[in-house]
């Protein structure tokens, strides 16, 4: 992947990843990962590749037909709503997301937000956002 600043884009993937993506694009934009993992969750199949050195996590869902569907980031060089966030606090994070139109969030226990409407999910360690997960949304 160029090392250009990316933007989330809720919804619709990454600015050069876009949902619904074959693994060949992906590779194509990302190169390869340095781990994956095949997961069944509630009966349900998933392959996640993981590019450390990145700090991205893709994720092809069987439901998908094994597309790109949902992708986790932790550098803090990707931007939410053109803002860096990773590292933001739950109240700073929540305060920049209450007017962007994508619902109410759910507070996970301890550790998260949810915004079910966005198919969005905040990780926080240690008070600060560690991680940002998005996906189609169905």
């Amino acid at each position: 992947m160029s090392r250009k600043i990316q933007r989330i884009l809720i919804g619709k993937g990454l600015d050069d990843l876009p949902f619904g993506a074959t693994k060949e694009e992906v590779k194509s934009v990302l190169g390869k990962p340095a781990e994956t993992d095949e997961i069944n969750m509630k009966g349900e199949r998933s392959e996640a590749w993981h590019f450390w050195d990145l700090g991205i996590s893709v994720n092809f869902d069987e439901s998908q037909d094994f597309r790109l569907s949902s992708i986790d980031v932790a550098s803090p060089e990707v931007l939410l709503y053109d803002k860096p966030m990773i590292g933001k606090s739950i109240a700073e994070v929540k305060e920049f997301l209450a007017d962007k139109k994508i619902g109410e969030p759910v507070d996970e226990i301890q550790r998260g937000l949810i915004y079910e409407d966005a198919n969005l999910s905040l990780w926080f360690n240690g008070g600060a956002l560690e991680e940002i997960q998005w996906g189609v949304i169905e």
